[in-house]
């Protein structure tokens, strides 16, 4: 006999879809019957599950474990959002592709083992659940109550619309208390390798230090170069400038001499001008006799 409206949405909300309104009507019935007309009423305004909601809802509470390895995604991801870059996020999206993936196909073939085939466009509706579960809190507990009547979706930013998804919407903290969140250390299974959120920053840190001392090893070894070039270079320059000091005592001395030299040629024309005139003074005397002979 039902007494009240939870034991009613548990029995419900485990049925498969083809069995839910007859079994609504048969507790609408005992709650009457019981003298329970607000219960009988309360029962009859339960909704039926979409196949998606159902599919998840009956995966959820039988295969809770699995469902548990997404939500341990879910809460790493979201951790990862606030601590992570832009690469190791690439990255955790990539896995969380897979593991929707791979949990959408489980919910369909326990679905087919219950002889509820799932389409295409049911598929899709699981994997928008999955996705929004993922995404947001408040939607992960919706889908753990077992009891959504509908499927959820996440537009990709925001929070997930959870308004009127579930039977009840106080179910949700019941059925977290008897399936806790699990631990974020370890990512177990899901279908792609194990992520340690720790462990990635150990290895980003020890990267990065990796990285920097190289890069100080490598500044250094340049600076040694550099300091290298530069003695060479300053040992040059002071080459050079002593060969200019050099070069100007020798071009003073060179100016010198060809000063006294210029000198000496100005005496040694004038004394050459006076022996041309005086050898053309003797031509003309001499030519002078002649002719007077």
């Amino acid at each position: 006999m039902i007494l009240h409206l939870r034991a009613a949405v548990e029995q419900l909300y485990a049925v498969p879809p083809a069995r839910f309104t007859p079994l609504r009507s048969e507790l609408v019935a005992e709650a009457k019957s019981a003298g329970e007309k607000d219960l009988a009423s309360s029962i009859g305004a339960l909704r039926k599950p979409t196949v998606a909601a159902w599919a998840v809802n009956h995966f959820v509470r039988q295969h809770g474990d699995e469902v548990d390895e997404l939500r341990s995604f879910a809460a790493l991801l979201r951790e990862a959002q606030r601590t992570l870059d832009a690469d190791q996020l690439r990255l955790l999206g990539r896995e969380r592709a897979k593991r929707v993936d791979a949990l959408a196909d489980r919910i369909a073939e326990v679905a087919a083992q219950e002889g509820q085939k799932l389409g295409a466009g049911v598929a899709q509706e699981v994997r928008e659940t999955l996705t929004a579960l993922i995404a947001d809190e408040e939607a992960e507990a919706s889908v753990v109550t077992g009891s959504l009547v509908k499927s959820l979706s996440y537009s990709g930013f925001g929070s997930v619309d959870v308004a009127d998804v579930v039977a009840l919407g106080d179910l949700g903290g019941e059925s977290d208390d008897a399936s806790p969140r699990p631990s974020l250390s370890v990512l177990p299974g899901g279908g792609g390798d194990p992520v340690d959120l720790e462990e990635r920053r150990r290895n980003r840190r020890t990267a990065e230090r990796a990285r920097l001392q190289s890069a100080l090893e490598t500044a250094r070894a340049e600076l040694r170069a550099a300091d290298r070039q530069v003695a060479v270079l300053t040992a040059r320059q002071e080459e050079v400038t002593e060969g200019i000091a050099d070069l100007e005592r020798r071009l003073a001395t060179a100016r010198a001499r060809l000063e006294k030299v210029t000198g000496e040629l100005d005496e040694a024309g004038g004394i050459r001008d006076r022996r041309e005139r005086e050898e053309a003074a003797a031509q003309e005397a001499l030519d002078a006799h002649d002719d007077a002979d």
